[in-house]
């Protein structure tokens, strides 16, 4: 069984077409399904790393509204026993960590980030069966959709890549003015923009060489027709990442 996964994982990353030669895609769609499900989970612990460095990089204190004070409309009426008990000599604001506020900002994305991987998945598998089918071929939506789910395999790499660049440029910034932070952030990560840029293409380029093996046999196509079919889509995903 060992020796199998081995065989089967060893074949994936050498020859994807020979991997779908063995393996209908088809076939694969459940673990197509967890691989998608890995990597959603992967982005949402993604956004706490990077909230936590970029947390850390602040080192200042924020001005903000105090939440226990009420509104002013409340405090401003005539005085009385309401407002003895309504909090208003509570101060108007009060001083809060820059870092533990970038960092709840940066987590209010998570429920958008673990949708996000789901919502690709069901486009690129969509795209796939049309691309399939423009091409003369008869894909499978079972096929197709598995496909998409495998092409999240090279985004991990991307990911990784991607995180890493960030922790490295800011690993020696310290911003003590939050409004600033913007400005300061994308000075520093000016650098790794190239690294950014070339683990972009090549985890595009796995896709295509993924993809492209894939379709070739759970639509019937040639490499040529089924490499093209492919092709397009990607190079506009390509395009819109880089620019």
């Amino acid at each position: 069984m060992e020796r199998s996964l081995l065989h089967s994982l060893s074949l994936f990353l050498r020859s994807p077409s020979r991997f779908f030669e063995e393996h209908e895609p088809a076939t694969t769609l459940p673990v197509a399904i967890g691989i998608v499900v890995t990597f959603a989970i992967a982005l949402v612990l993604s956004i706490y790393f990077i909230a936590s460095i970029l947390g850390g990089t602040i080192d200042g204190t924020v001005a903000v509204d105090n939440p226990n004070r009420p509104p002013e409309w409340v405090c401003d009426g005539p005085a009385g026993e309401m407002h003895e008990t309504s909090n208003c000599d509570e101060p108007e604001t009060i001083e809060r960590d820059g870092g533990s506020l970038v960092y709840e900002a940066a987590t209010d994305y998570v429920g958008y980030v673990a949708v996000l991987p789901f919502v690709m998945w069901l486009v690129g598998g969509l795209v796939l069966f049309a691309a399939g089918r423009l091409a003369n071929g008869s894909p499978s939506l079972g096929g197709t959709f598995a496909l998409a789910g495998w092409a999240a395999v090279p985004e991990f790499a991307r990911l990784t890549a991607g995180l890493l660049a960030i922790a490295y440029a800011l690993s020696d910034e310290t911003i003590t003015q939050l409004e600033q932070a913007p400005n300061v952030i994308e000075t520093a990560l000016g650098p790794v923009e190239p690294v950014l840029a070339v683990a972009t293409i090549a985890t595009v380029v796995w896709q295509w060489a993924l993809l492209t093996g894939g379709l070739q046999q759970d639509a019937d196509l040639s490499r040529a027709a089924a490499g093209v079919a492919v092709g397009i889509p990607l190079s506009i995903v390509l395009l819109l990442s880089l620019a």
